[in-house]
């Protein structure tokens, strides 16, 4: 891995720190079902797309 993944998974990981603010505070405006349900595919569904693509190459 070069310094390609670094930068990637540095911004993956403030990407994960801000969504997981954003579900936090929806959760605290409605339920504490919506903030889990609208975050679990928020936050995950990029790590996925990016375990995907470096299982693929």
């Amino acid at each position: 891995m070069g310094s390609g993944a670094v930068v990637i998974a540095y911004a993956f990981l403030i990407y994960t720190v801000l969504m997981a603010l954003f579900c936090v505070f929806v959760g605290s405006r409605t339920s504490w079902r919506m903030g889990w349900l609208m975050s679990l595919p928020v936050v995950f569904a990029p790590w996925g797309l990016a375990l995907m693509d470096f299982a693929t190459h």
